[in-house]
């Protein structure tokens, strides 16, 4: 998966990147699962204070035309906003009880291609 790095204003969150830029909603959701709580709280912990700023820059913009550093952007606040749960509701996993095998989820959109 190819990313581009980040614009000059969000360059502490490049680390980030590789891991957490994630292309889709199927992605995402397989992060989460196996990810643990601790990896996902410095996740979590520097992405919250940044959200707006993210928000701000990109809100002008058509989400479906986003190219380059933008949809790096784009993908790293999803991301965020698709794992934040288990953090803003006290979780103690991110592996979540009694739930259906992922592997029998249906995605649709640009996740089904994933």
């Amino acid at each position: 998966m190819k990313t581009s790095p980040l614009p000059a204003a969000f360059q502490d969150l490049q680390t980030f990147v590789p891991d957490w830029a994630l292309p889709n909603e199927k992605v995402r959701y397989h992060k989460l699962m196996h990810t643990e709580l601790a990896d996902l709280r410095v996740f979590f912990d520097a992405m919250l204070p940044r959200a707006g700023a993210i928000i701000a820059l990109l809100e002008p913009h058509d989400p479906d035309a986003l190219q380059g550093e933008l949809l790096t952007l784009y993908q790293l606040l999803a991301t965020f906003v698709e794992t934040a749960h288990p953090i803003e509701l006290n979780w103690k996993s991110t592996d979540i009880e009694f739930k259906s095998d992922p592997m029998r989820l249906q995605f649709h959109g640009p996740s089904a291609a994933y």
